[in-house]
């Protein structure tokens, strides 16, 4: 079966390619760090012009998906979680909420309603190796909704995109630190 796609382009909507897309926004890149601070992935963030096309690479672990988050600080080091106890990463602080919406929700809720930090899941295959490429409005690489001078986190597990703080995903996997690349 066929299925018609119909094109509008953006002028006939009003919209011109710069308020869709900051072209002028940096790439930024993460290096995934595993808990003995080897580099095992990459998450790079970069402008497109439908917003930011985010590119992640990982290796070493076990197969299945994995929560993917922004968390707000840029340090990867332990550190307390919620009820206070050191935990891998720990010092990554909470979701990233730009929204002030103090909600965990799914990747694709607008800001106000739900963590922009929280992402979409990372699948591993049997190889222990994942790759994931999105494209998102819900942030950017600077500014209010930026990711630079942020970490990005992998989970041990499934987010259920719904239990707070964290999705029900398990302990931090791999974190990274965003820098700006150009």
């Amino acid at each position: 079966m066929f299925r018609t796609l119909t094109v509008v382009p953006l002028v006939a909507l009003g919209l011109s390619l710069s308020a869709c897309a900051d072209l002028s926004q940096p790439t930024v890149r993460a290096d995934l760090l595993d808990q003995t601070g080897k580099v095992t992935g990459t998450a790079t963030f970069s402008p497109s012009p439908i917003g930011t096309r985010v590119s992640i690479e990982v290796s070493g672990l076990k197969p299945g998906p994995h929560g993917l988050h922004i968390h707000e600080n840029p340090n990867c080091n332990p550190g307390p979680d919620a009820q206070g106890q050191t935990i891998p990463f720990g010092a990554a602080g909470g979701h990233f909420d730009p929204g002030a919406s103090h909600n965990h929700d799914g990747p694709h809720a607008r800001n106000d309603q739900g963590h922009g930090g929280d992402l979409p899941m990372i699948t591993v295959g049997e190889d222990g190796k994942g790759r994931l490429n999105f494209d998102t409005n819900r942030l950017k690489m600077t500014g209010p909704t930026g990711v630079l001078g942020r970490s990005i986190v992998i989970h041990a597990g499934a987010d259920d995109y719904q239990t707070d703080p964290a999705g029900n995903s398990g302990g931090r996997e791999r974190c990274g630190v965003f820098q700006a690349i150009n």
